[in-house]
């Protein structure tokens, strides 16, 4: 396999990670109802969270040993950025407040994963300073096919999702971020290539 031909298969795999997004605020949605006080906006942040990082962690492949880590890395950042977010903004659901909730949501997911597991420097920060803005997009797209935005809802939808998971998984596939040592792993990879 090409190094292209494997990152494209990474970029492809952490692409169906988007399912997550709407399967987590179905969860939330079941569990706490409207997100319209901070109770119900951490408890549907940590469970939305659950979903979403047990999604990402099996779908997306990361690794086995690491996967746990992921899950609750995700939820408490979820559940501590939904409960800022929304309350930031009042609960209000017009694209400014959700785009500010969509920020600081990002916000936590994005530091809590990426101190969650063992990424070089760079691709840390990476995932860390676009994880905020990427999620207040997501926001942005799913408000242009949502139509009950009042009703308060703990993540953006599969439109918004599509377009998160496309863009961090060129992160993903171009930087690698899971592997502790790109070098090492690449090394390892052609050792056992060359072994079969």
């Amino acid at each position: 396999m090409t190094h292209r031909s494997s990152r494209t298969k990474t970029w492809a795999r952490w692409l169906a990670t988007f399912i997550g997004f709407p399967a987590a605020g179905f969860t939330a949605r079941l569990v706490v109802g409207d997100v319209d006080d901070v109770a119900a906006a951490a408890i549907g942040g940590l469970t939305a969270g659950l979903v979403l990082g047990a999604v990402q962690a099996l779908v997306g492949g990361i690794p086995r040993e690491r996967r746990v880590r992921w899950t609750v890395a995700t939820a408490g950042g979820l559940a501590a950025g939904l409960a800022v977010g929304a309350s930031a903004v009042g609960y209000r659901t017009d694209s400014w407040s959700l785009a500010v909730m969509g920020t600081v949501c990002g916000l936590g997911v994005g530091l809590a994963q990426g101190f969650s597991v063992p990424m070089r420097d760079l691709d840390r920060w990476l995932w860390v300073a676009s994880t905020p803005v990427l999620w207040a997009v997501g926001w942005l797209i799913t408000l242009q096919v949502i139509v009950d935005a009042e009703r308060q809802h703990a993540m953006f939808g599969a439109s918004g999702a599509l377009f998160v998971s496309a863009v961090t998984g060129v992160l993903v596939a171009l930087r690698r971020p899971f592997d502790e040592n790109s070098s090492v792993v690449s090394h390892a990879t052609m050792v056992s290539a060359g072994a079969s």
